[in-house]
């Protein structure tokens, strides 16, 4: 029995667990998102016509797909590059890219007012001046591509996965991501977002979301029990995984903390948010201890071979990163476009029940959908 679970960790794990509670959870969140938006529509979400138009759910897709992509970016260490010290984790990054793809898409498609709309029309209206443009046809090859990889290499849980389509996985989470950055860095009229750097950071803040999902949905299959890692696995996570961690800890952190330098200096209209946020409980919060404490865990060697503390820093910084979206999504409307008698001072926001509904359904769709992975497929490192 010992000798099953240590090759299969799903077997001796929380994973059924996780799959009922999941699911149940599921039913419950999309079955109140569905019922609000059929009987109430999109008042259920409380947006603000003078300027905040994208809220929580949006924040929602935003934060799972970059996750998705950093977790194809972060696969494609093995299934691009063949670098053998990251094979232990490659699996199951890119079963993770897709469940993180799935609970993001399920975000945008409540958020939408007619999502199967939008999906015809946008791919095929041919507006290549238009970011969305080119990244829905990036979520499309990346779709694909993924799919591929499943069937050819997790289901049948072959030895090398193809490298064609892993190549346009990797390519595709690349062009998603820049122009996911793209999106915000290129509103010169909102100064709160604009920069040419806000695609770097993208990358940044997707590579790290990536290392923080691997590190806790992998203790997750082992029942948080790091003695049941096998060695390979371990060595990664104590080694270059763990300095990953650390670079990406102190690279997110250099942008949050320069972009805030330059917010609060500046006098530009559109920057006064960072003053707001400045006197935020919660701003101070992420910044100290959802940055500190990770950066102070994974910085320190002796620390970060710790594989329970080097958990509780990737579960601190993941929520930290929520945050962080969360704050670069919301701060960027807070200043409307064309102020009036009607918009003195910053506008204000506050997700709705049905919005943090919203965000319950992405976390146990992508749960659902992970879960059933490691129940049915072999995403550990363990030697075949």
């Amino acid at each position: 029995m010992n000798t099953l679970a240590q090759r299969h960790p799903a077997a001796g794990g929380p994973m059924g667990l996780v799959l009922i509670v999941a699911a149940v959870g599921l039913l419950a969140a999309a079955g109140y998102v569905i019922s609000q938006l059929a009987t109430v529509g999109h008042t259920a979400y409380n947006g603000d016509s003078r300027g905040i138009f994208w809220g929580l759910p949006i924040v929602t897709y935003d934060f799972f797909l970059l996750a998705s992509t950093g977790l194809a970016m972060l696969a494609s260490t093995w299934t691009v590059f063949r670098l053998p010290a990251f094979e232990p984790i490659a699996r199951r990054a890119t079963w993770l890219a897709i469940a993180a793809l799935l609970g993001g898409v399920a975000a945008l498609f409540m958020e939408l007012g007619y999502p199967l709309r939008a999906m015809l029309l946008i791919p095929f209206s041919f507006s290549t001046s238009a970011p969305l443009f080119w990244k829905v046809w990036g979520v499309i090859f990346y779709t694909v591509a993924l799919a591929v990889l499943v069937w050819t290499w997790l289901l049948p849980s072959a030895q090398q996965p193809p490298r064609a389509a892993a190549v346009v996985a990797l390519i595709a989470a690349l062009g998603i991501t820049f122009v996911a950055g793209g999106v915000y860095g290129w509103m010169s009229m909102r100064p709160f977002w604009f920069g040419g750097e806000m695609s770097l950071a993208f990358f940044v803040e997707a590579l790290l979301g990536a290392v923080t999902f691997v590190i806790i949905f992998t203790h997750l299959a082992h029942g948080f029990d790091s003695a049941r890692f096998d060695e390979r696995t371990r060595a990664l996570f104590a080694g270059p995984l763990g300095a990953l961690f650390a670079v990406l800890l102190v690279a997110h952190a250099f942008f949050v903390v320069s972009r805030l330098v330059a917010g609060l200096w500046s006098n530009a209209d559109g920057l006064q948010v960072w003053q707001h946020y400045w006197r935020q409980p919660l701003f101070q919060i992420e910044l100290w201890l959802g940055l500190g404490l990770p950066i102070l865990l994974t910085a320190v060697g002796s620390l970060r071979r710790s594989l329970r503390l080097q958990l509780l820093a990737a579960l601190v910084a993941v929520i930290a990163l929520f945050l962080a979206r969360y704050h670069f999504v919301i701060g960027g409307q807070m200043v409307a476009l064309f102020k009036g008698s009607w918009a003195h001072g910053l506008l204000d926001y506050s997700p709705s029940i049905t919005e943090w509904a919203v965000l319950a359904t992405a976390v146990f769709l992508a749960n659902v959908v992970n879960a059933a992975g490691e129940k049915v497929m072999r995403l550990g490192g363990e030697p075949r």
